[in-house]
């Protein structure tokens, strides 16, 4: 049975998205962000500017029709005339399989069906799958701050001739050395755009002839400290931690894809359910139309030699006849939301390629479903994943906006870099000399650059500011779709609420045309033809009636799906629990 719906009223957790872009936006930037949270606070407040501020939570309503009052003593009667409904469980003859033999059969309960899809159907995987891919986008993201391990060797082995300067050198002097260098260090980038790497290097030297140089051969070790760090363009973690930020919105709005694929699976499955329950009425339905037209048919079969003409019979063998064609119509519409079911479903134990029938184990409820309109609509702001992403859309342009802000500035690089060297015969001697800071390097500098005219900076910082404009109207017109989706929703369920009641009074009032047309049956002293076409009108009226009532509940229950679907609470209605993990912190 449905629960009445009572969702508390809450304030749209509107700026749980933006407090990122917040923290790292600049002082001189504030006032125009506060902006945009007036802005889109306004969206929101619009849309319900006209919502009483009381608005208690109520039931939809029907009225009753007079005439149940007036049938009142023969419904339980009148009920039991035409189509029934408990004859369209198991059993229920469908004809053939596509292999000749009787159909196997599986009751399925809505719950069941529900669960089997949100486990197997196919285009949950392939979203579940794309949720994987960005948070493994937004580890990417965060490795660039990772510190990177370098390492290096080479050899340098050179045989140079060189001038003889004053005939002090032997003739065939050349300029030999053999050299060997090891490295090895860390690099890392930093969130305020900088880079910091420390290394170590040791050269191993020998230089020929030995005799001219003294410490030869000899190690060369160094220590290496450098730090590079822009000063205005690329300064900042707002700047450089943008592309986490970037990945980790699309992080969550892969979610909530994933939500709101879910949600519509639950009504997909929920909506299928209730039209194979329809599908199978009509069956039943049909084959009743047949059976009591029959009736008439062999009625009239025997009164030929009496007051039947040829016409009259030959009429109503060919209403029985295309009775029997709407039987085969609809046994094929069975088996066609059966497979649509199974297509949804995606579950192993029942492929597309078998011919298992599915036997609905539930039947639509008719009760009365309570609701408050603004409380509906302050859950769908904050719940509905078109309005989370489209919040998501206005974190990235702002994001993206603070970059380009950053991009007008010019480059101004600071660089400094310390070496610390030793040189000694022994490597072991190299390094403690170089403990001893006696020979140290220094080295410090600023580069400085900047486009005349910046055009380029000042285009990019127009084009964010636009796309962020464009972010915000597509934020107001999610929550204006999704109000309205939720009032167009509601208006539904009121509706076809109503039209319960009054194709139920109307296939009572049928039920009683048909009951007092076989009252006059049992009286009259010869049963015209005129009389038997008069019943086989009634019996399909009949029909009818009982066929819009079932309709009526179908599409109430459908009402009841889509406007949790609306409102974004339809995993929770359904009992489906989505578990989120975090790709990643920062």
């Amino acid at each position: 049975m449905r629960r009445s719906l009572w969702i508390p009223l809450r304030r749209p957790a509107v700026w749980l998205a933006l407090a990122a872009v917040s923290c790292g936006t600049p002082e001189q930037d504030r006032p125009e962000l506060e902006r945009l949270r007036h802005s889109m606070d306004a969206a929101v407040a619009r849309e319900m500017a006209k919502a009483p501020a009381e608005d208690p939570v109520k039931p939809v309503t029907r009225p009753t029709p007079e005439v149940f009052a007036e049938l009142r003593e023969r419904r339980q009667q009148l009920d039991t005339m035409g189509p029934q409904i408990a004859l369209a469980g198991p059993g229920l003859d469908l004809g053939e399989d596509l292999y000749g033999g009787k159909f196997p059969e599986m009751v399925l309960s809505l719950k069941d069906a529900i669960q089997m899809a949100v486990r197997n159907n196919l285009g949950v995987q392939g979203a579940r799958l794309q949720q994987g891919v960005t948070q493994a986008e937004l580890v990417a993201a965060q490795a660039a701050f990772d510190a990177n391990l370098v390492a290096s060797t080479q050899g340098n082995f050179q045989n140079q001739p060189t001038q003889n300067f004053g005939g002090f050198l032997p003739s065939d002097f050349a300029n030999q050395f053999r050299q060997w260098t090891y490295s090895a260090g860390i690099q890392s980038a930093t969130v305020t755009g900088g880079t910091f790497d420390v290394g170590i290097q040791n050269t191993y030297s020998k230089l020929y002839p030995e005799s001219l140089y003294s410490n030869n051969p000899a190690w060369i070790s160094s220590l290496n400290l450098g730090f590079t760090q822009p000063l205005l363009q690329g300064f900042g973690t707002d700047v450089n931690m943008a592309s986490i930020r970037l990945a980790r919105n699309n992080d969550r709005r892969s979610l909530q894809q994933l939500r709101a694929q879910l949600m519509q699976l639950c009504r997909d499955v929920e909506i299928g359910y209730w039209q194979l329950v329809l599908a199978r009425q009509r069956v039943v339905t049909a084959q009743w139309l047949v059976r009591v037209g029959v009736e008439v048919r062999d009625v009239l079969a025997k009164r030929r030699a009496f007051d039947t003409t040829q016409a009259q019979y030959a009429d109503a063998v060919a209403k029985v006849e295309d009775r029997k064609a709407q039987v085969i119509r609809a046994q094929r519409e069975v088996a066609s939301a059966v497979d649509r079911m199974k297509v949804l479903l995606n579950d192993p134990g029942l492929p597309v390629g078998e011919e298992t029938m599915i036997v609905p184990a539930d039947f639509m409820v008719d009760q009365a479903l309570s609701f408050s309109f603004r409380d509906a609509m302050g859950t769908a702001v904050e719940q509905s994943p078109v309005v989370t992403q489209a919040l998501l859309g206005v974190d990235d342009a702002s994001i993206r906006q603070v970059v380009a802000d950053n991009g007008r500035l010019p480059d101004l690089n600071l660089s400094t870099q310390f070496q610390f060297n030793g040189l000694e015969q022994g490597l072991g001697d190299s390094w403690q000399e170089l403990t001893e800071a006696g020979f140290v390097n220094y080295l410090v500098g600023l580069n400085f650059s900047q486009p005349i005219g910046n055009r380029a900076g000042e285009a990019n910082y127009r084009r964010a500011r636009l796309q962020r404009s464009q972010a915000v109207l597509a934020y107001r017109s999610a929550v204006q779709n999704t109000i309205f989706l939720v009032k167009d929703a509601l208006r539904s369920v009121e509706a076809q609420y109503r039209l319960i009641e009054q194709t139920r009074a109307y296939r009572l009032a049928q039920a009683e045309n048909l009951r007092a047309l076989l009252v006059d049956e049992q009286t009259i002293a010869t049963l015209t033809p005129e009389f038997l076409a008069l019943k086989f009108q009634r019996q399909q009226e009949l029909a009818i009636a009982q066929q819009q009532e079932i309709q009526a509940l179908v599409d109430y229950n459908g009402a009841i799906a889509q406007l949790w679907q609306a409102m974004g609470t339809g995993l929770q209605m359904n009992r489906v629990e989505l578990q989120v993990t975090d790709g990643g912190a920062g």
